[in-house]
């Protein structure tokens, strides 16, 4: 068997540590969406853009900000659009095999609800700082007030059991409650012009079309220009009128984007005009990153590419790499990389590229972070792996 080496860079200008669950379940989809949704994924201190047809796990936030509305579907069936301004955790379990356990923890908002038929064991609930609506089979809408404090119930066909530590009532059709903090929960007679009508104002008026210029896997630095085309979201007929800007997104640290080809960065601002847009990406690594197309009104759109290293790019890096290793006195690594072909090399944290690292490194920009970290993986390949910190 051949020798080789698989050389992982790693560099950490920050210390960070990221806690994911390996049991989070995928429990509901995004359906529709107009605007900026943003999505906290289980684990994670920061909102990240969403896209239409996201799969959401047990356990996720959804934001919404002024203007923004998200639709979203569970496994049982059951519909959920959320208002403008609104934060939600979504948390869903299966009890039986039948049956599901789900709740919206809404800390501020309005989201209205057409919840599938739970069965005897099944349940649905939406909690509130002030109050829970558990529900078996309703179309209802509930609205938190963080000003007031106010939890505001409207049930449009159904019952709801809407509660707080100070009591509880059963809300039917063509009623509403209320309940805020020191106060339990009272209810109401409504008509027709009373309930909310929002919720069928949530459909976005464009989506993106996304064309890049290549196709297929791409070598690391390879500039990709993909072309973005408004259409209608409905009928999906481009739209030569749109005239605006669209908002870029990277989903990966090492996919830069660009408007003109010279400032790079993690996210801009495209100008559209006549309907039509332009933006560059390039990555520094060998991976299969995404970028996320957003705009007010508008119906998100991702898009994926693959980047791989080419050899003349291996052979850079390795010879660099040797070169730096050998001027730092580290016998024992000189002699592993002289002896081996270099197969792949990647940064897993921090940001810029393999080729930035070590210039850095050779300049004397950044330095070795403790002693490199060597495993023999049992086939013939030796995985190492360099921390790197500024000098």
């Amino acid at each position: 068997m051949n020798n080789k080496i698989f050389s992982r860079m790693l560099c950490l200008f920050i210390c960070f540590s990221l806690a994911f669950s390996a049991n989070a379940k995928v429990v509901a989809a995004i359906s529709t969406m107009k605007g900026l949704v943003m999505v906290k994924p289980v684990g994670s201190r920061k909102y990240i853009p969403a896209y239409k047809g996201q799969m959401l796990k047990s356990g996720e936030w959804l934001k919404t900000k002024d203007g923004v509305f998200v639709a979203i579907v569970f496994l049982d069936g059951s519909n959920i659009k959320i208002q403008q301004q609104t934060e939600v955790k979504i948390s869903s379990y299966r009890m039986t095999a039948k049956d599901l356990k789900t709740n919206l923890e809404m800390s501020k908002g309005q989201a209205w609800s057409n919840v599938a038929d739970q069965g005897a064991g099944g349940e649905f609930t939406i909690t509130t700082p002030t109050a829970v609506a558990s529900v078996k089979g309703t179309e209802f809408d509930l609205e938190f007030d963080e000003d007031s404090g106010e939890s505001i119930l409207t049930v449009m066909s159904g019952e709801v059991s809407f509660s707080n530590e100070l009591g509880e009532l059963i809300a039917n059709a063509m009623e509403a409650a209320s309940a805020s903090e020191g106060s339990g929960p009272t209810k109401k007679s409504i008509s027709k012009e009373d309930l909310p009508s929002w919720q069928d104002k949530t459909d976005p008026g464009v989506a993106f079309k996304l064309k890049p210029d290549v196709v297929g896997k791409q070598p690391t630095g390879k500039i990709i220009k993909v072309s973005i085309q408004i259409i209608n979201a409905k009928s999906k007929v481009f739209k030569k009128s749109f005239s605006g800007t669209v908002t870029v997104d990277s989903q990966n640290s090492e996919l830069l984007v660009s408007t003109n080809g010279s400032s790079w960065s993690s996210s801009v601002d495209v100008n559209i005009n006549g309907g039509r847009g332009v933006v560059q990406v390039k990555s520094s690594l060998q991976s299969k990153p995404k970028l996320i197309v957003t705009a007010a009104d508008a119906e998100s759109k991702i898009i994926g590419f693959e980047y791989y290293q080419s050899k003349a790019q291996k052979r850079a890096s390795k010879g660099k790499l040797a070169s730096i290793v050998s001027n730092k006195g580290n016998a024992k690594l000189t002699k592993i990389i002289q002896d081996k072909q270099l197969l792949k090399s990647n940064i897993t944290g921090g940001s810029g590229s393999v080729s930035d690292v070590l210039q850095k490194l050779e300049t004397g920009e950044l330095e070795f972070d403790g002693e490199p970290i060597i495993q023999n993986n049992g086939d013939g390949t030796v995985t190492v792996t360099i921390k790197v910190k500024p000098r």
